[in-house]
């Protein structure tokens, strides 16, 4: 099986290397502005005449290099690629009207965001030398210097070089390499897990209970204070920019420490389990209704990143992530009796069955109902479970990590027993 396959390095570009890559980000943010005030333009011209909008052309990178110079004092590929996310941004931007889903008509590029362009490998113009660790880029005349340990085999297929707002280059390699990746058919029930998410605890379940790491509201006031200082800097003052760079700088350290417990969860659960069940659920209905958990699923721990993240490494081992739909009443139902609790509030951590009078927790019970059901699926795509018996099965990376998980001190809740 061919996958595509992204290795992220970080470069360091000289001065004079820094000015190309300066000068190819502005030219392809430029093309990209165009190019899509021209679309917006014809489009208030012709919206009434269907058939002349549908078939009107519009002009290519080769046409604007015509009417601007400049552009052609930068890579060829990259602008081409402008235009393939150009028109990209525009069909998924279509097929969600179609499908009624929400995805944002495309904006407009600003030099205050992220900076970054895409270029191909045609006749080896991207080369590597891993003993010196140096990379070359086209229209660069120099070598531009790299750190990573990692060797790539396979022949690289496009480049995508960015900048970031505090000011770091990185650059990201595409591969397509064969990978054997063979689905487990059959599990043992010992290796399934079923996750319910809490915000107070991440990921819990009947064996497991984590903790919110919470790295955003740990710099929460130290982020408010860089703010405030940024806005009583003169707008255009060297002050400003400094400002500018220290609050990029401290959201680079979140996020980076973030990505790092993430990748290193995820990692051990592709490892230890083959089979993950986990609830599939409405992130923005959430923080609509409730606004409490709000920065936990989408700033301290990151919900959907998790998920697709573990989505892919799972895969990768061949093994299976279970996503039980979102209309599934997990917490309501009563996980020894099945008894529906139809007046369960979410403010309401306990409660007990008016059936088998069971006293339920309620994150645990949801995670009980979740593995009951991702078993029904699991068995309706034919793979086989081979039920335990005498054993209360094992644990994710070790058997102590309930227990160490318990006696993380609040001091360090940014780090996890899984590191």
């Amino acid at each position: 099986m061919r996958i595509n396959y992204a290795y992220k390095f970080r470069i360091y570009p000289n001065q004079e290397q820094q000015a190309l890559l300066t000068k190819t980000f502005g030219c392809c943010r430029f093309l990209w502005n165009q190019m899509l005030n021209e679309r917006k333009r014809v489009y208030q011209q012709l919206k009434h005449d269907k058939e002349k909008l549908y078939t009107y052309k519009y002009k290519t990178e080769k046409e604007y290099k015509v009417l601007f110079p400049f552009l052609k004092e930068v890579d060829s590929k990259a602008l081409q690629s402008v235009t393939r996310n150009l028109n990209t941004a525009f069909q998924k931007f279509f097929d969600g009207l179609k499908n009624t889903r929400k995805i944002g008509y495309p904006n407009f590029k600003s030099q205050k965001n992220k900076q970054s362009y895409t270029t191909y490998n045609t006749n080896n113009n991207i080369k590597i030398d891993f003993e010196t660790k140096r990379i070359k880029l086209p229209k660069i005349n120099t070598w531009v210097k790299y750190r990573n340990e990692q060797v790539i085999t396979e022949p690289i297929k496009h480049v995508t070089v960015s900048k970031t707002k505090s000011g770091k280059y990185f650059i990201s390699l595409l591969v397509e390499c064969d990978i054997d990746i063979s689905q487990k058919k059959i599990i043992k029930q010992s290796k399934i897990e079923a996750f319910d998410m809490s915000a107070p605890y991440f990921l819990i379940s009947e064996r497991i209970k984590m903790n919110n790491p919470r790295f955003y509201r740990s710099e929460e006031n130290r982020l408010k204070r860089l703010h405030r200082r940024l806005s009583r800097k003169k707008k255009g003052s060297s002050n400003r920019k400094k400002s500018q760079l220290r609050l990029a700088r401290k959201y680079d350290t979140i996020s980076n420490r973030k990505n790092d417990w993430l990748h290193k969860l995820t990692t051990c659960f592709a490892q230890e389990y083959d089979a993950i069940i986990l609830e599939h659920l409405n992130i923005q209905g959430m923080q609509q209704f409730n606004k409490g958990i709000s920065k936990s699923v989408t700033l301290d721990f990151s919900w959907a990143q998790f998920v697709s993240t573990l989505r892919y490494k799972i895969e990768r081992n061949g093994r299976h992530l279970v996503l039980v739909e979102r209309f599934f009443p997990s917490s309501k139902l009563c996980s020894h009796c099945g008894w529906k609790n139809l007046e369960l509030q979410l403010s309401d951590r306990e409660w007990i069955c008016e059936k088998c009078s069971t006293v339920h927790e309620r994150d645990v019970n949801a995670s009980k109902n979740l593995l009951k059901e991702g078993l029904k699926i699991l068995q309706t795509n034919n793979i086989t479970i081979i039920p335990t018996v005498g054993t209360t099965g094992s644990y994710a990376c070790g058997d102590g990590v309930r227990l160490s998980i318990r006696k993380q001190s609040s001091k360090k809740q940014e780090s996890t027993a899984f590191r």
